[in-house]
Formats: structure tokens, sequence, C-alpha cells
């Protein structure tokens, strides 16, 4: 175990708005770092400070809108006492349970979200956008934090400023249930390589307006676009995805919690979405995403019921997130070599000790038989230990970073891959969308959706 709950949580108590500082500073410094012309302070200063705006609402809450509140009440007796201290304690152990902050809402997050990207892409105002990109972080970090301390997300994102016209509950489920279909954090975490692969290509001095052009793109690609694209194997898994431990329960065609009809229509519109946004953002964004598409329908239909075609396909379509960022920067990724050679070997041997592990575990499709696992076991040892000279001998290639991460994450995934970890556990969530053996939970030591029940008291007699 990394770090306790108690600790995690005493360190946020203590520490929260000058985390928020701190965050908000670091993405200032990414910006003059990216634009050095902006100025170095300035650039500091207002990441800072729209990284702690969003908490100015709590003042306005206490003496506005939420004044008749117990909690308010309670902040403004301390105040009128200058009890600071008192006043500090006790907004720290109760604001989390204070679901009334208009400005902490989603909403609120989408508007800063067009608000970045109309400052970033259109106007080129980097100030703003340094301003806005704060905000941003301060209410990201605030709905992880709510994750990892209360084990769920605050319901107070998910109001709509007039509580009575929403009902929170099942909109909170509808939320969770898209993010569940669509593998959200998954897929966000796939688009990695994309992301990279355009800030390599720019020799990471890129202008805002390329900032802002990547940050629509990677959206367009993942979630949206990738999001249709797992739909698209749910409903066409379903029946193999029911029998499977983890993807019955983690995949919601597979659990039942949406139809397949429902699932049907959600992927339409994804890929609607994605390919009428993408023609008007980039044509090479467009050609990408349907060559994305057509090679996921070829494996769909035609190849996957070759054994070995699932670990090719997985890794082609890694490594061509990785291109696809190199030409979306008009960049030829064979300019590149180092780092599309690294990274085809690491995900080779990924995906190869994915399906070995399938295999040991009962479920795996396409399996021969255990001579063919012991074979395929052999296989990512070499790739791997393959990849890893290769690393070596192209050290100062460009991509440097990014081949030694994917590295790890190879290492961890097959020689110090153990079951029933951790790393098992972070396996499963990447690979299929569940949190079976808790993820984040046995890092941080917490329980995210259970909580531990309270010892019964004496009976009365």
């Amino acid at each position: 175990m990394f770090i306790s709950k108690d600790t995690f949580s005493k360190l946020s108590n203590s520490f929260h708005m000058p985390l928020h500082v701190l965050v908000g500073a670091v993405l200032g410094y990414l910006f003059w770092y990216f634009q050095p012309g902006f100025g170095l302070l300035p650039s500091l200063l207002l990441g800072a400070i729209g990284a702690v705006i969003p908490d100015a609402d709590h003042l306005f809450y206490i003496y506005t809108y939420g004044h008749k509140t117990d909690y308010a009440k309670n902040l403004r007796y301390f105040l009128r006492n200058k009890e600071l201290r008192e006043f500090q304690r006790f907004a720290i152990e109760n604001h989390k349970f204070n679901t009334g902050i208009y400005s902490h809402n989603l909403v609120t997050v989408l508007m800063a979200v067009i608000f970045f990207s109309y400052f970033a892409l259109i106007q080129e105002n980097y100030g703003a956008s340094i301003f806005t990109l704060g905000m941003i972080s301060h209410y990201s970090y605030d709905i992880f934090e709510d994750w990892l301390l209360l084990g769920r997300i605050n319901p107070n994102w998910f109001l709509l400023f007039k509580r009575e016209k929403i009902n929170t509950p099942v909109f909170l489920k509808k939320v969770f249930l898209f993010a569940k279909l669509i593998r959200f954090f998954p897929n966000i975490l796939s688009s990695f390589p994309l992301v990279y692969g355009y800030f390599l290509a720019n020799d990471f001095n890129l202008t805002l307006k390329e900032i802002g052009f990547i940050f629509l793109a990677t959206f367009l690609f993942s979630p949206v676009f990738y999001g249709a694209i797992y739909i698209m194997d749910d409903v066409r898994d379903l029946e193999s995805d029911r029998k499977h431990p983890v993807k019955s329960h983690g995949r919601a065609v597979a659990s039942g919690e949406i139809s397949v009809a429902g699932a049907r229509r959600i992927l339409k519109i994804l890929l609607f979405f994605s390919f009428v946004f993408s023609l008007l953002l980039s044509d090479i964004l467009f050609l990408s995403l349907t060559a994305f598409l057509v090679i996921n329908l070829l494996y769909l239909f035609f190849l996957r019921k070759i054994p070995v075609s699932d670990i090719l396909m997985t890794t082609v379509l890694h490594s061509m997130k990785l291109m696809t960022g190199l030409v979306l920067a008009s960049a030829s990724p064979l300019n590149f070599p180092a780092i599309i050679i690294t990274d085809i070997l690491a995900y080779l041997s990924i995906a190869a000790g994915k399906k070995v592990r399938e295999h040991k575990e009962g479920y795996a499709q396409n399996m021969l038989d255990t001579n063919y696992a012991d074979y395929l076991t052999i296989f990512q040892y070499l790739v791997y230990v393959l990849s890893i000279t290769y690393l070596f001998r192209t050290f100062e290639e460009p991509g440097l970073f990014y081949r030694i991460v994917v590295m790890v994450v190879a290492l961890s995934m097959t020689v110090l891959y153990k079951p029933k970890t951790a790393m098992r556990s972070l396996v499963d969530f990447l690979s299929y969308g569940d949190d079976r053996e808790g993820t984040f939970t046995r890092v941080f030591n917490i329980k995210l959706w259970k909580r531990a029940p309270r010892p019964a008291g004496p009976k009365s007699q």
C-alpha cells in the first residue's frame, strides 16, 4: 500500500488550497515553457489564481443563496467571533458534504472547457487560456478528491442549479452508465500516444492554437469515436461477454444495464458526431478515423477467428494512435523510427501477456491448447527483452520519455505481474473498464464503493 485513506485525507485537508495553487502554477509554467514570450510570472500567477477562484463561491454561498443552511450559519458565527482556526477546521471537515455550491457543477466545468477552447483556438489569448485552464484543474482535482475520500462523486456535480427540476440519483446513474458503456477512463488513458505524438512532432513547442487543436482532436478521437468502437465490440461480443467473469459486470451491455437497442442508438450518435466534427476540424483527422473504423470492422467481422489476430490487431491499432498524432502535426512517422519500433515491440509483449493471463484464468478465446499458451509466454518475454535492448541502443533518439513509459508499463504487465494485486486490478481496469479488484482501492488502501459496516453497539436489555 502506498498511502492509507487517513493519511491521504489529512494531506488533502491540510494542503487543499496550496495543492490547487501548485497545480495551477504548474499549468502556468507549462504554458510559459511552450510560449516563453508570454512571461513566466504572469503565467504562474494566472494559473494559480484560476485554480483558486472557483472556491470564492463559498463566500457567496455563506452570505447569499445558502445563508439559511446550518453549514453557512456555523461559518458566519466563527467569522463574527474571529475564530479563524475553528472556521478553517469546520470548513475542512464539512465542505465535502455541502452539496449546494453552484460553481462546483458539471455545467460550470463544461462552460470552463468551452471558454478555454474559445480563447485558445479563436482568440489565441494566452492569459485567458491559462486562467480558464486553472479553473478546469480546480474542478478536476475536486472531483478526483471526492472519489477518493467519499468513495463516490459528490452529488453536487450533477445538479443543474435548480435542484427541484432534476432527479439527481437517476441522472447520476445515467452518467455513470454512459461512462461505463464507452469505457471512459480506459478510453481517456489510451489517447496518450496520440497527444504525445503530436507534441513530439512539434518538438514540444506548440502555439496556443495548436494546443487547442489537439485538445479537441483528442476529445473527438477518444472518448467519442473510440467510445463508439467499444460499443460496437460489446454488441458483437454480447454472448461471450456474459460468460466472462469480469466483462459480465464491467460492460454495460453484457450486464444488462443498457439494452442492445439503446447501445446501438448511442453508437450511431457517437459515430455521426465524431465524423462530422472531425471533418470540420481536420481532413487528416477524418481520414484517420475512417482508417481506424475500417480496421476495427475487419477485425470484428472477419479476422478475429484467427488465434493471434487480436494480439496483432491490438498492437497495430495502438501504434496507429501514436502515428496519427505525428501525422496530425504534418510529420512523417518515418522520421521517428525509434519510438514507433519501441511502441510496437512493447505493446506486442503487453498484448501477448494479456492473452496468456486470460488462458490461465480459463476464459481466453481462440486459444488452441496449453502448448500454444506456453509458446505465447516465451514470445512475450522474448519480445520484451528485444524491446529493452532496442531501447538502450536508441537511447539518444527522440521520444525517450514515451519509450521509457511504455517499457515500464510492459514490465509491470509481464515480468512483475502477479495475480490478485494492485497491478492485476489496474490491468483489469485498462483492459475491461472494470474495477473488480479495486484498482485505486488497493493503491490507496480505501474502499471506494462500499463503506465498512459500523460495529454493532451493546444490545439493550
